[in-house]
């Protein structure tokens, strides 16, 4: 792949998920891994049947709930579960807080991501956004903002 940006990463998210996001309701995604303090915001790539990059997240450094941390707000999906630490949640140790929602007015299909941002095949983990994409695709300016949290 070509060279990548550190502040911006690509995670895969399933429509459902996705939505409860946009929808305001999931206030924090879940993960089983740190990700890096570099990254500032996430690419979600919805997965199949969509098969595309369509929302771009700003995202608060990982909050955890090891001994002496405080409790996530419980004011979204999976935050009470998290600090309670459902058996359901187990292994999702780090909450990153959604701070922002913007949809892209054109969404990025994974043909084009694999023929113009070098993306081999469809993201199943973290992966860095490619710094071509950020060049044809300004964050800050191609997008609805659609969720603004303090």
């Amino acid at each position: 792949m070509a060279s990548q940006s550190r502040t911006d990463a690509i995670l895969p998210m399933t429509d459902e998920y996705m939505e409860q996001i946009v929808r305001k309701e999931k206030t924090y995604e879940f993960r089983r891994y740190r990700i890096n303090p570099s990254v500032q915001r996430v690419w979600f790539y919805v997965n199949a049947p969509f098969s595309h990059i369509a929302y771009i997240c700003e995202i608060d450094p990982a909050r955890t709930r090891n001994e002496g941390d405080e409790p996530l707000p419980e004011n979204g999906l999976g935050n009470r579960e998290f600090n309670e630490r459902h058996k359901d949640w187990e292994g999702y140790d780090y909450a990153y807080g959604v701070r922002s929602v913007r949809k892209l007015r054109e969404v990025i299909p994974l043909k084009r991501m694999q023929s113009d941002f070098g993306v081999r095949c469809a993201p199943r983990g973290l992966i860095y956004t490619p710094t071509k994409i950020l060049a044809e695709v300004p964050w800050t300016l191609r997008f609805h903002l659609l969720v603004r949290r303090k």
